[in-house]
């Protein structure tokens, strides 16, 4: 049985986990000038800010005269513990395995078995002997056919792989069809909490995983949304660059080639696919939840708090939700 000193020590955490979350979601917006801020991106000169008012984003450029559109690609890169799974199931649904019409393609490395090795990236784009990549999966499109790509653990590394979206969406629309990138991301500490829960089905401890959290270049057991998002479980921050220029990079990968960015928002992601798509609607329903205790002290938390705004995870999150509160 639990003491009453347990219980009473578990209300605070989750008590503190919520307060947490709350001021992280509302955090005021007077903190951040995005209309004048211009960012030092350890890169050549200084870049501008990326996270204006204008419509500059993909997302924000689709010509909804030419909606829905009537072939292409569905690429989806599905970033853990965010509710990808779910999104990811709901889309199977759409193949011919359960009656649909969508070819699916994905291939990825589990785990700890893909941690660190570029080769299942080779495989992921450009296949390996007989096993299809996405090389050839964006070819040969016809006039009215969808295809759906699951993009997973070490499949891509978007950081130095930016060139492999250009060349398969071009590839896409050369046929007359559209290349519908989406990702969907979670509030930050909600992130992380949820993914110190599968610690103990891949044998690693919470030593383990908050050394990692405190480690701004480690390769741990899991990844933030923003590491995830730059390398998967690839690389970790491989040249050592400061949290402001890992924001604007992937703020810029987002910008530039995807068509669905949402945060927690499974109804805005599928409202907005099949917008695109003109797909019949199949009802989403939630998969892969996980219900365990968390066994955190409140110190602990509020160091994985303090790891993510280190890293630049609080950063990013509010800047995506920012930059697309007005499409999804």
């Amino acid at each position: 049985m639990i003491s009453v000193g347990k219980m009473i020590e578990r209300k605070i955490i989750y008590f503190l986990i919520f307060a947490l979350i709350v001021e992280n979601t509302y955090i005021t917006w007077s903190q951040h000038d995005f209309s004048s801020q211009i960012i030092d991106a350890n890169c050549e000169g200084n870049q501008p800010h990326l996270w204006d008012l204008s419509p500059k984003t993909r997302a924000h450029r689709v010509d909804n005269s030419t909606l829905p559109y009537k072939c292409g690609i569905v690429f989806f890169y599905h970033v853990p513990s965010t509710g990808g799974a779910t999104i990811n199931q709901w889309l199977v649904k759409y193949t011919s395995k359960y009656g649909g019409n969508a070819q699916y393609f994905t291939t990825w490395g589990r785990d700890d078995d893909g941690r660190g090795k570029p080769q299942f990236q080779q495989k992921f784009a450009e296949g390996t002997g007989k096993d299809l990549g996405m090389k050839e999966f964006v070819k040969n499109l016809r006039p009215d056919e969808w295809r759906i790509s699951h993009c997973h653990h070490s499949a891509m590394h978007l950081n130095i792989s930016e060139h492999l979206l250009v060349q398969w969406r071009q590839s896409v629309e050369s046929q007359g069809c559209h290349f519908v990138a989406s990702v969907m991301f979670r509030d930050p500490l909600s992130h992380a909490l949820s993914l110190f829960k599968h610690l103990k089905r891949f044998n690693h401890t919470k030593e383990s995983y908050l050394a990692h959290l405190h480690n701004p270049s480690e390769l741990g057991p899991w990844q933030t949304n923003l590491d995830y998002f730059l390398y998967n479980i690839l690389a970790r921050n491989p040249d050592g660059v400061g949290k402001e220029a890992k924001v604007t990079r992937a703020l810029d990968l987002l910008q530039k080639h995807f068509d669905i960015v949402t945060v927690g928002n499974h109804a805005g992601h599928k409202r907005e696919l099949l917008r695109l798509t003109g797909w019949e609607d199949i009802e989403m329903t939630r998969t892969n939840s996980h219900s365990r205790d968390i066994d955190l002290t409140k110190r602990e938390v509020e160091g994985i708090q303090k790891s993510l705004d280190d890293n630049g995870d609080i950063d990013f999150i509010e800047r995506v939700k920012h930059i697309f509160r007005d499409r999804f």
